[in-house]
């Protein structure tokens, strides 16, 4: 035991202290950050107030157009008896206080088409809100012309709103699909790190065996001592590398809110836009989700017990395919010879976390049941099962129990093969080489 502690200090410690590492470590949480609050900052630099001018010499618009009772609109509609061309909208200086101009000819009412000129773009936000608002108007004009009462066609106009319900389906299920989908987080990011970490196993196996340095380390040390050891050293590089970037993601976030973005998270930049007559506010229907969602967070997700499975399945999960990725960079002299092999394992892994997504919405199915208690499957399906609560004791006891079996059978297997394959070189080798290895060591 003492021999694998000297290998996870070695291989940490080397780790950690390189330039990839620190530069990595640094650099993911400055780009994170900085890219989030550059996309939000230019989100609300695009949302400037627009003035948009109407030409309006039909006098279509009734010189007004509804605007109800926003606060802060996109857009401000001013009107202009007249038509209007756009060289004149352009050299007349009283005119460059209006951002937008919208000739209403009459050719609109034949062709359904309306020509915008803009000074500069604008967002897509005001484009909406302007094309919403005078379509709307145009749409009455319509309904007037053909005889249809305004008030009639208001009426017929109101969006019917569909409810899909799911026969049985409660408000407690909808509760319970939004936790499966906290569940789903927690699956990622499992998935990520066995991606990323198991496969640095792999790497460092092969350059320390194309470097012949294994055959010296395991002159003093048995294979399976130094496999372990490098399995859980580069475990504990991801831990350390995921933890640092929490932390400096979270204070990164707080120091660009605090004293370069003072004002981004003003509740005047992000507020909701109006709607238009004739939609039906969905405002009832926006205050019932958070609520659900406040809810879930606070109430339905037991998270003490979440965190606490989260870093079994995750501790499970990684050694499991951390063990199958160190036999395979043991059979191989070059990641280029790694293809072939690494299909078996990575087939798992890509169909459970396709399938984690397919199964939103039924985390109690039989699909889930199962694929919770296959050790390749469970660490990155379970999790969801436990934050929607539709699971029992004894399933995560025999999930857990199946993980570290398999674990335990995984590794003794693979350290049989890595005492065989770290000492092979120039010979490319296939699965049933690693079969008989199995068989002969």
């Amino acid at each position: 035991m003492s021999k694998i502690g000297l290998i996870i200090g070695r291989e940490y410690s080397t780790r950690v202290k390189k330039k990839a590492f620190i530069v990595l470590t640094v650099l993911i949480p400055i780009l994170v950050v900085g890219l989030m609050f550059l996309a939000m900052w230019l989100g609300i630099e695009k949302k400037k107030h627009v003035n948009v001018l109407i030409a309006d010499p039909m006098n279509l618009c009734n010189a007004n157009i509804f605007v109800g009772d926003e606060q802060n609109p996109p857009a401000t509609f001013h009107f202009y008896q007249a038509q209007m061309d756009s060289m004149t909208f352009v050299t007349r200086n009283d005119m460059k206080a209006y951002d937008v101009l919208i000739n209403l000819d009459p050719k609109v009412i034949t062709y359904k088409t309306i020509i915008v000129l803009c000074r500069e773009d604008v967002s897509s936000d005001a484009m909406d809100y302007i094309r919403n608002k005078i379509q709307l108007d145009m749409e009455e004009y319509f309904a007037m012309d053909k005889g249809l009462a305004i008030d009639e066609y208001r009426e017929i106009r109101q969006r019917i709103k569909f409810e899909w319900h799911t026969m049985g389906a409660t408000e407690e299920q909808e509760i319970r699909d939004k936790a499966q989908a906290i569940g789903l987080v927690f699956s990622i990011f499992i998935f990520m790190f066995i991606l990323v970490y198991a496969a640095q196993v792999m790497r460092g196996v092969i350059e320390e065996k194309t470097s012949r340095v294994v055959e010296i380390i395991v002159s003093s040390v048995k294979p399976m001592e130094l496999m372990m050891g490098k399995i859980i050293a580069v475990g504990l590089v991801g831990l350390t590398q995921f933890l640092i970037w929490i932390i400096l993601i979270f204070v990164l976030m707080i120091g660009v809110q605090y004293f370069v973005f003072t004002d981004i998270m003003a509740p005047e930049n992000w507020q909701d836009q109006g709607v238009a007559i004739g939609q039906i506010s969905t405002g009832m229907e926006t205050a019932e989700m958070q609520n659900q969602w406040a809810i879930v967070l606070f109430d339905y997700v037991q998270w003490p017990i979440l965190i606490v499975m989260f870093l079994l399945y995750f501790i499970g999960g990684y050694l499991l395919y951390g063990s199958l990725f160190a036999m395979i960079g043991s059979a191989v002299d070059s990641e280029t010879d790694t293809q072939q092999l690494m299909l078996p394992v990575m087939m798992p892994l890509m169909f459970t976390y396709v399938v984690s997504i397919m199964i939103q919405g039924n985390s109690d199915g039989a699909t889930a049941m199962w694929l919770s208690q296959i050790p390749f499957s469970s660490p990155i399906i379970m999790l969801q099962r436990i934050a929607a609560g539709t699971v029992g004791i004894w399933e995560v006891v025999l999930s857990l129990s199946i993980l570290t079996v398999t674990f335990i059978i995984t590794t003794y297997l693979a350290g049989k093969i890595y005492r065989v394959g770290i000492l092979m070189y120039g010979k490319k080798s296939t699965w049933r080489e690693l079969f008989k290895w199995m068989r002969q060591a």
